[in-house]
Order: structure tokens, then C-alpha cells, then sequence
């Protein structure tokens, strides 16, 4: 009796030509793979092969373009394992092909992401001008937000002072022990002449991490009695201009030394203890400005717990983005949630030139907008328009002025300026066209913090120390531009964009020349009609 079945069959391994002769037509045509080859043949990585000697001498090192293909390629597979990743260059087609057909080994790749965590940040920085340069990145409105991310440390690891004072004495008198010891033991010494004892090296290397944890500690001291220093003297100085004592507690004078119960990793000084909603973490604050199409424009991390301290920072990392950029053009609002907020941080729009929209408390606690918020709105535009060099005429003042006479002034004590700081960016959030912008802030920041945590797996660092781990992240920043590149353009598109830059040659300055004119146009007349509608 014949049976039919429904088989797939299988060939012989003797048969050739089964698959196809070029490699790069074993995947689908638009396979991500494609567009990462693309982008990286446009970038400059000039910094990375600088590194390396130049006169033809030592060992041969891999392509830096290969390797990036490699690690970037296996952030977006969310795959941190250096292990698993080599294995992925000998048997995963889309490794193979991002990576030329090279294996490198896994101390190969993990070295190169170590190393090379300055030359990343500015690829990061590279690519982000690209976008911003060919009207890619819509830039009217940026939003800014942190997230917390673990390190390769332990909360356990954390000792106080006195922990570390005691065990780096106690490792002294130990080692002077061994030293007498040793001095009269004629015979080990002649032995061990010239080597130093296998557990004396190892209480050594522990006397060292002991002290590099110390040194830590006295500096993030120095660093706080200067601030609290300044607070003093910043409150005296408005004491002696008004005439009048400040009222609430006078800050205390800073401590010569720091505490001793203060306490600092062993395992990763530089980090720091980070409080989140699953619970408290060892690691680092992670911030990042993008675009009103997700693209991410500027980035760093902080051992701050507190976003306050980071406002300004990253307002500098987004001024020198757009420093570099010609034909200049710069962004009109950034907006953030209520974690940034501070007197300090909303003038910094002053130096910037940039409006700031931060709710001073949640969203869900500011009231409705009412009648007399109005007049709060039409002050700061008066405000803003003499600040400009405009002149303001008598009726435009006298509009205002009961409402700011009897809001402000009328009463036992007058506003005091962070007061209406407050108030002007509380209106600011709750007017119909702020409710709108500040809606924007969810769906612009929020969801790219998602993807790498989701999507690609990076919750949290695998390297140790701030530098390194800042290269880890600054690479995370890259993998999601270079996906947001290639969903947003597609290949053919991101093929057009790359004939459109002139290169330069290996050590030159890098500029380039769109001829996207269109899009400039369209960057312009956005910005005018946000001139228009938010600055009148």
C-alpha cells in the first residue's frame, strides 16, 4: 500500500548552488542589516583607526567599521553576551554579513567596546548632526527625560567610611607583620627575593580599590561643602542687598571631613545608589533629549539621584549639537516633567534662548486655566517684549496692572520672584496651547526609553566606572537612531542621503553639504510659525 505525505524534502549535501552566490542576497531586502552597512559607510570613523599605529608595524586589528556592524547589530538583537555574539559570527547570516565575514573572538569584542567608549560618544554626536543638518529630526519641540539604569555592581558592595578606614589599617599592621616576618626568616627571603607573596599581592590589590573608594568619598564631600558653601554666601549677599534676614533656617556651615557614616561603592565607586519604582538599584541616572520624532539629539549619564542637577548640562550637551550645525538653526521648547523643575533651571531659558515648558508640580495637580491666568500669559509677553528692546506703550502696561498690583503687591508681603517664576510657568503648562505642547512630552520621550529597555534589553551596564558605562549607553543612544533612521527613510532612502554628503579625507575637519533643500525650507517656516504663535 503507497503512502502520501505532505514532506518537505530535503538535498544532498554533495549538491551545489543551493543557496545563492552572493551572500547578500540571502536575506529580504529590506532586512535591517543593509541600512546599519549604509549608515556606517557615511560616518567617519577616522578616530577609531587613529588609535592605531600607523607605520605598519604590530599585529593586524580588525576593521573598526566590521566591529561596529557587529556590536550594533547585536544591540538591536537585544544580545549582550560577548560569548554568544562570536558564536553569532560564525553560524547567524546577519552577523556575518554586518561583519564582512569576520570572527572576531570575544575578548576581541568586548575590548573594542571598552576601549572605545569616547570614539562611540562621538559617532553618537556625529550621526545626530546628520540628522539634525538634513531635516530628518523635526526640532520645533524637544523633550527631555531621565531614566535609571543598573550597574555591575552590587547594593551589598556599598561600605561607609569608617568600614574603609578600619580595613586599610587593619591591612597595614598586617602587612608590616609580614615584612618582621620575613626579616627574619633569612631562608624565605633568599626564595622569595625579587617576587612578592601570592596573598600579600592580594591584600595589596584590596588596599588599592580601598583607597580609589576613598578618594571617591573626600571628593564627592569637596564637592558638596563648595555648593553648600555657595548657598551661604548667595544668601548673606541677598541678605545685605535688601536689608532684611531671610526667614527659615540658616544652612549649616559645610564639615571639614565627611562623615563616617557615608558611604561609597567598592565594586564601582563612581556609581551611586538610585532610587526607581521597582525599588532601589545601584547604577547611574541616564538622560536624553530627542526630537518630536523620537530621534535622540543629545545624551549623558550622572551619578545624580536628582533630575534638577541636570537640566543645565544637558542644555549644554544640546548647544553644542546645534553649535556645529550650519546654516545655524536651533530648537524654539523643550519640554520636561516636574522632576527639572527649579528657579535656577527656569532662567537658564534666558542664556539658552531656548522656552522651557516644566510643570512646577505634577500635571494632575495644576488647576484648570481661569480668566486672571490670562493676564499672567500677557505679562510674561510683555515682560519678554522689553527684555527684546521693545518699546511698550502706557494702555499695554495699564492693562495689567491692577491685576499684577493686586496679585503680587497688595498685601502683607510681596511676591518674591521665584514666586512668580512659579506661577508664570504654572500658566505656561495649563493654557490651552501648553496643554497641548506638554501632551506631546509622552509620546515624543517616553517610548524611546522603552525600546531600550524593552526591545533592545539594555536595563542595565555591563562594565564598570562612568566612563565606560557612559560609552555603553552613548551606543544604546546610536543603535536607536540608526533604527529610527531606517524605519523613518527606508534603505533606498538612506542610499540617496548618503550621495548627497561630500566626504572629507582620513584627518580632516568633517563637514557636509545637503542638497535637501526642501526640507530646510520646511524647518524655517515651522520655526517662524512657532515664532508667531508662542513668542507673538
Amino acid at each position: 500500500m503507497s503512502h502520501r505525505y505532505n514532506m518537505i524534502r530535503g538535498y544532498g549535501n554533495e549538491q551545489q548552488f543551493l543557496l545563492p552566490v552572493n551572500a547578500m542576497d540571502w536575506l529580504s531586502e529590506n532586512d535591517i542589516t543593509y541600512g546599519i552597512l549604509e549608515i556606517l559607510s557615511i560616518l567617519d570613523i577616522s578616530p577609531f583607526i587613529n588609535k592605531y599605529r600607523d607605520d605598519g608595524r604590530g599585529s593586524a586589528f580588525f576593521d573598526p567599521r566590521s566591529m561596529l556592524g557587529i556590536i550594533i547589530y547585536s544591540m538591536i538583537r537585544g544580545e549582550k553576551s560577548s560569548r554568544k555574539i562570536e558564536m553569532c559570527c560564525h553560524y547567524d547570516i546577519g552577523y556575518r554579513i554586518v561583519a564582512n565575514n569576520l570572527t572576531p573572538d570575544h575578548t576581541t569584542i568586548y575590548r573594542f567596546k571598552k576601549n572605545n567608549s569616547k570614539e562611540i560618544k562621538s559617532l553618537f554626536k556625529q550621526l545626530s548632526q546628520i540628522i539634525v543638518e538634513s531635516g530628518i529630526a523635526r526640532i520645533g519641540v524637544l523633550a527631555l527625560d531621565g531614566s535609571k539604569f543598573g550597574c555591575n555592581a552590587s547594593l551589598s558592595a556599598n561600605k561607609k567610611l569608617k568600614y574603609l578606614e578600619a580595613e586599610l589599617g587593619r591591612l597595614f599592621d598586617e602587612s608590616q607583620e609580614i615584612d618582621e616576618l620575613e626579616n627574619d626568616d633569612i631562608n624565605i627571603q633568599d626564595m622569595e627575593i625579587n617576587r612578592l607573596p601570592e596573598h600579600l599581592s592580594t591584600k595589596e590589590k584590596r588596599k588599592e580599590v580601598l583607597n580609589r573608594a576613598k578618594e571617591k568619598l573626600i571628593e564627592r564631600h569637596d564637592i558638596e561643602s563648595k555648593k553648600q558653601e555657595k548657598k551661604i554666601l548667595d544668601r548673606e549677599k541677598e541678605e545685605l542687598e535688601s536689608g532684611k534676614k531671610k526667614r527659615g533656617r540658616k544652612p549649616l556651615e559645610p564639615k571639614k571631613e565627611p562623615s563616617s557614616d557615608s558611604k561609597v561603592n567598592l565594586t564601582d565607586p563612581e556609581s551611586q545608589i538610585m532610587s526607581t519604582t521597582n525599588g532601589w538599584i545601584q547604577g547611574y541616572n541616564g538622560q536624553i533629549i530627542v526630537s518630536e520624532n523620537q530621534f535622540i539629539l543629545a545624551a549623558m549619564i550622572s551619578d545624580e539621584q536628582n533630575d534638577k542637577k541636570l537640566l543645565i548640562p544637558m542644555l549644554n550637551e544640546l548647544e553644542d549639537l546645534f553649535t556645529g550645525i550650519h546654516p545655524s538653526i536651533s530648537p524654539n521648547i523643550l519640554l520636561s516633567d516636574a522632576g527639572y523643575f527649579s528657579y535656577p533651571n527656569s532662567l537658564a531659558e534666558l542664556d539658552y534662548g531656548i522656552q522651557l515648558i516644566i510643570p512646577p508640580s505634577k500635571e494632575r495637580k495644576i488647576p484648570e486655566y481661569s480668566d486672571n491666568d490670562g493676564y499672567i500669559s500677557r505679562m510674561e509677553m510683555i515682560c519678554r517684549a522689553i527684555c527684546m528692546g521693545e518699546i511698550i506703550t502706557f494702555p499695554e502696561l495699564q492693562s495689567i496692572g491692577t491685576f499684577v498690583w493686586q496679585s503680587f503687591m497688595n498685601r502683607e508681603k510681596q511676591a518674591t520672584t521665584q514666586e512668580i517664576c512659579k506661577r508664570v510657568m504654572e500658566v505656561r503648562v495649563k493654557s490651552p496651547t501648553g496643554r497641548e505642547l506638554y501632551r506631546k512630552r509622552k509620546y515624543m520621550v517616553e517610548p524611546v526609553f522603552g525600546n531600550m529597555k524593552h526591545n533592545m534589553r539594555f536595563r542595565s551596564f555591563s562594565q564598570k566606572g562612568k566612563e565606560n558605562c557612559e560609552g555603553e549607553f552613548f551606543l544604546a543612544a546610536l543603535v536607536h537612531n540608526i533604527k529610527k533612521l531606517i524605519r523613518f527613510e527606508g534603505i533606498v532612502k538612506i542610499k540617496e542621503f548618503a550621495t548627497n554628503i561630500i566626504k572629507p579625507s582620513r584627518g580632516s575637519g568633517f563637514s557636509y553639504i545637503f542638497a535637501n533643500t526642501v526640507c530646510k525650507v520646511g524647518i524655517d517656516t515651522c520655526r517662524f510659525i512657532h515664532q508667531l504663535v508662542y513668542f507673538g
